[in-house]
């Protein structure tokens, strides 16, 4: 049977009847097409209608607002936290809460207060995702449709000097989780005592370097600071909501002065390290810093109780989050989050039994007729979210190979394009997609404004014969005798394709790729590894090809790690990405085309005009077509997100990509939990 995982689902769940395996899956492409995901005009953002048809439209979003003050303080808090306030362990909640909180208005309904969030991952480090997609607060942030850029720490922000002045204005009173003010000194510790420590950051991130100077932060006073850069930065705003502002606001300077050597003496310092383990500082100082760390004071809606290995960890709320909805009432609504460890195959299977609470992070695709059947069943609701970053499955060479006669035919571009040809896409689409989806370069999708067709239809031929004439002109003709091509040294020509176990749910696609490039005489083959080790050898730059979650970006100019040699996702070149981002100070110096697209992509952050950006933006992409850097699948594919019928105010359609930090854009201090 074409569908081995599903079949392996419905062995454990004791399904084995292939007549129920027939009919669940057509079931599946039935309610596919009939729910509207098959064929929703991808064109239009805002034409793509709730796949999973319910009661209300998709434009039933969250919004924000600002607290009117004529409401006075009349606030209220979870009933979790009452006993704490009674017995003076905390104190009232109007106390504990900002003079101007930041107002969610929930999609659906305001409350109820309880209940706790079951998710699932695959490793500690997995979990740690927690810390910038759930707890997604930084001096602003997205809408959940990626429209419009929202204030959040950040009542509002001046821009001035053609785009080189930023000056933030911060919310009034907020506080720590330990109830120690958050100011402008908190900011200015990470700046002066993080970022520019060379121990806990060894090389400074381009984003903080324009100019050939660095960035300069100013604290004009308790809630106010000012970030002033030497060149016009068009591209701050859209990066501080992606990225950039939930770091900087991250460090608690109260706290973590007890662990830093400009307000510890050295030795003290060394000793407090080495009693816990660590033998440096900065490995403490890290250390207590980590998400993992309950003693830290967080800003997060929900805090660390009981971290990983404990299983399940437990997040719970955080008492003094600056949140309230528009009757007062302070977020989060849900108590607590829980996160137990499984292998993907298990957590699909947890989530068709209807044990997940709301999650899209490890469902596989391949099992999406299962997810439709079972929902009955599960308890649970299936929603499609736009695939905001088109994400397709992607191939990439490493172009940094340590082997010279590999590195030399990885960097011919019609060895690329030949090894595109050689991939039979509709074949996948079937046998992996169920028959969904389009084949497509890694490139943004017709919803942006970057669209390219060009580029995204480029090279998806299946042409075996154009590939093998390629692969012959680029001095791969020798074979030996099992028709297996010779390398031009004449040693066997073998690649790895190489990917994280975490993506075995993909592993249909992965075994195309490697029988289509065994079939023009380049054998291959999948090696699936734990992530950590996959993620050791691909920054070791040991591996031959690189395969992962690919994605073109509605607004690719907050992650064009595939379009440039950007950051440590940059896959095809990840030693030219180290001399990008330190500006020239490590790694190997990019070959001419590439240098070009680094040339545009900053010409493109000195542009305060987004239609300019936009028309670089494009230049780029064309300088993609014509050398096919990363190899794309097939895209178009909805984002399937598991959603418990019991949960409120989780969108039926949003934007689900890595800028958005998907969940984080929906607000997830807004959803409820309904009692049964």
């Amino acid at each position: 049977m074409p569908y081995r995982s599903i079949l392996h689902f419905l062995r454990r769940l004791g399904l084995v009847a292939l007549g129920l395996f027939l009919l669940t899956e057509a079931l599946g492409h039935i309610t596919f097409f009939l729910s509207g995901a098959g064929d929703a005009d991808l064109r239009r953002l805002e034409a793509l209608p709730a796949p999973a048809r319910q009661d209300r439209p998709p434009e039933n979003l969250n919004g924000v607002a600002e607290w009117p003050t004529a409401k006075g303080r009349a606030f209220q808090q979870a009933p979790m936290l009452d006993s704490l306030v009674q017995n003076g362990i905390l104190p009232p909640v109007a106390d504990r809460l900002p003079e101007n909180p930041l107002v969610i208005v929930p999609a659906d309904q305001h409350g109820p207060y309880g209940g706790t969030w079951t998710r699932y991952g695959t490793s500690p480090s997995d979990i740690g995702i927690f810390s910038h997609r759930l707890a997604y607060d930084g001096l602003m942030r997205w809408g959940p449709m990626g429209h419009e850029i929202r204030p959040n720490l950040a009542t509002h922000w001046d821009i001035a000097d053609e785009g080189r002045s930023y000056t933030f204005h911060l919310r009034r009173g907020v506080r720590w989780s330990d109830g120690h003010p958050f100011t402008a000194d908190d900011i200015i510790f990470w700046y002066e005592d993080v970022l520019q420590n060379k121990d806990l950051t060894p090389v400074i991130s381009v984003e903080y370097n324009k100019g050939g100077q660095l960035v300069q932060i100013e604290k004009l006073d308790d809630y106010t600071v000012r970030f002033r850069y030497a060149e016009p930065y068009g591209l701050f705003l859209k990066m501080m909501a992606s990225n950039l502002s939930y770091r900087l606001v991250s460090y608690p300077a109260h706290y973590l002065k007890q662990f830093h050597p400009r307000y510890v003496p050295q030795e003290e310092l060394l000793a407090k390290a080495r009693a816990a383990g660590k033998d440096f500082w900065y490995q403490y100082f890290t250390d207590r810093y980590d998400y993992r760390n309950p003693t830290c004071p967080r800003i997060w809606p929900w805090i660390v109780n009981k971290p990983p290995p404990a299983r399940p960890a437990e997040f719970i709320r955080n008492p003094y989050y600056w949140k309230v909805d528009p009757d007062g009432q302070q977020l989060p609504y849900i108590d607590r989050m829980t996160f137990e460890i499984f292998d993907i195959e298990t957590i699909n299977i947890k989530a068709i039994n209807g044990e997940v609470g709301m999650q899209g992070r490890h469902t596989t695709f391949q099992n999406y007729p299962l997810f439709m059947a079972n929902q009955e069943h599960g308890g649970y609701k299936v929603r499609h979210w736009l695939d905001g970053g088109d994400g397709t499955m992607a191939i990439t060479f490493n172009l940094n190979h340590k082997d010279p006669v590999l590195k030399k035919l990885f960097h011919d571009r019609r060895f690329r394009i030949a090894m595109s040809h050689a991939l039979d896409r509709e074949a996948m689409r079937e046998a992996a997609y169920l028959g969904q989806g389009e084949p497509r370069q890694v490139s943004p999708p017709p919803a942006s404004a970057y669209y390219v067709p060009e580029h995204l239809y480029a090279y998806l031929e299946h042409d075996p014969a154009l590939a093998n004439r390629l692969l012959d002109e680029v001095g791969l003709s020798a074979r030996d005798e099992e028709g297996h091509r010779l390398r031009p040294d004449g040693q066997p020509l073998f690649l790895n394709i190489e990917t994280s176990s975490t993506m075995l749910g993909a592993g249909k696609t992965f075994e195309m790729i490697a029988a289509n490039w065994t079939a023009v005489g380049i054998k291959s083959v999948v090696k699936h590894q734990a992530r950590q080790l996959y993620a050791q050898r691909r920054n070791a730059l040991l591996c031959d090809v690189l395969v992962w979650g690919g994605a073109g970006e509605i607004i690719p100019t907050l992650d064009p790690r595939w379009f440039i040699p950007y950051n440590a996702s940059s896959f095809f070149g990840l030693d030219y990405a180290r001399w990008f981002r330190s500006n020239g100070k490590k790694g190997e110096k990019p070959p001419p085309e590439m240098l070009r697209c680094i040339e545009i992509f900053r010409e493109i952050e000195r542009t305060v005009d987004e239609e300019e950006q936009i028309r670089l933006f494009k230049k780029i992409i064309e300088i993609n077509r014509q050398n096919l850097w990363t190899i794309g699948t097939i895209g178009a594919i909805p984002q399937i997100f598991i959603v418990s019928e019991k949960f409120r105010n989780v969108p039926e359609v949003a934007v689900a990509c890595w800028p958005l930090r998907t969940p984080g854009a929906t607000a997830p201090e807004s959803y409820a939990i309904v009692a049964d």
